[in-house]
């Protein structure tokens, strides 16, 4: 069992506990993308202590910081937040998000000096911080695989199998993602090594059972945000897969990544929303515990730690 790494250091898997796979604490959107959307920005490190620490209250151990290079990273107030509450273990990543937030010197570069950028933020540390990634991310657009869909992901790939660490990838609106899986695969990652995220965006329960199959993992991170449908959705096919026996290779998280979904900010549903209402409401539902514990603790164990 590989160790993972977080803001404070290494830990074991057996510290884990209950994980958040995918989610957002500090972050600086880039200038042009806060100009046609002023709520794409984390920058107040005291408000995102205060609603990781009601997700602690409900439960929450560890969470992992998706916010990636081409979308504000800001590593300093990251650190600030694992400052404030200690109790939680922080993951961070490294990596791109998607074309679309990309600024032209991803394109201007080669491809293998970003990759040593990649690999010193895992091996060396982000920024002079000495803090480490513990996730490599890359992505995709809507429905495309252009050439610069895969620089991302050929990036995440080849620093995938020169540090081991695993792959959370960006798809949008849960498109490509069996697409993403081959891809990544033809450079020689383990299907076991990707999840592949907002995948309940898109709750198509033969595409799910599909990529399941394949060994990689569902992300899905979009509970208590209806813009993107009911809840009902994503439940309905997270039934169908967990009456297969497919609950095993799913991961929770919320991406709660814009200050109106926070409560500290005067927004919703909070942070703690999944450990709270959703979870009571798969038990209302009739979820087996086994597969709640699947959810949070025991499948992001797995992946986090490369057991597969």
């Amino acid at each position: 069992m590989a160790d993972v790494m977080t803001v404070r250091g290494a830990i074991s898997g057996d510290r884990l506990g209950v994980v958040d796979y995918h989610e957002h604490l500090a972050f600086d959107a880039p200038a042009w993308l806060l100009r046609e959307d002023r709520d794409f920005r984390l920058d107040d490190p005291e408000k995102s202590a205060i609603e990781l620490q009601s997700w602690v209250q409900a439960g929450g151990k560890t969470i992992i910081e998706m916010s990636a290079i081409d979308f504000g990273r800001h590593i300093q107030k990251v650190a600030r937040v694992a400052d404030l509450v200690p109790e939680a273990h922080i993951v961070v990543i490294t990596g791109y998000n998607k074309p679309y937030y990309c600024d032209r010197s991803v394109w201007q570069t080669p491809e293998d000096d970003l990759i040593r950028a990649c690999i010193r933020d895992i091996v060396e540390g982000i920024d002079g911080t000495g803090i480490r990634a513990g996730i490599m991310k890359g992505g995709t657009g809507y429905n495309t695989f252009t050439d610069k869909d895969r620089k991302l992901l050929r990036i995440a790939a080849k620093v995938q199998l020169e540090t081991s660490v695993p792959i959370i990838t960006h798809t949008e609106a849960g498109t490509m993602g069996y697409e993403q899986v081959e891809y990544l695969c033809s450079f020689g990652v383990k299907p076991e090594h990707i999840c592949l995220s907002h995948m309940d965006r898109n709750p198509d329960f033969w595409e799910h059972r599909r990529i399941v199959a394949t060994g990689a993992y569902l992300g899905y991170d979009c509970p208590g945000k209806i813009k993107y449908g009911p809840d009902e959705l994503r439940i309905d096919v997270l039934r169908k897969l967990a009456d297969e026996g497919l609950d095993h290779r799913i991961l929770l998280g919320n991406d709660l990544g814009r200050p109106s979904y926070w409560r500290s900010y005067g927004g919703g549903p909070g942070l703690d929303f999944v450990l709270t209402k959703f979870m009571a409401r798969l038990r209302a539902q009739g979820f087996l515990q086994q597969t709640l514990d699947n959810l949070l603790i025991h499948n992001p164990r797995r992946f986090l730690t490369l057991e597969g």
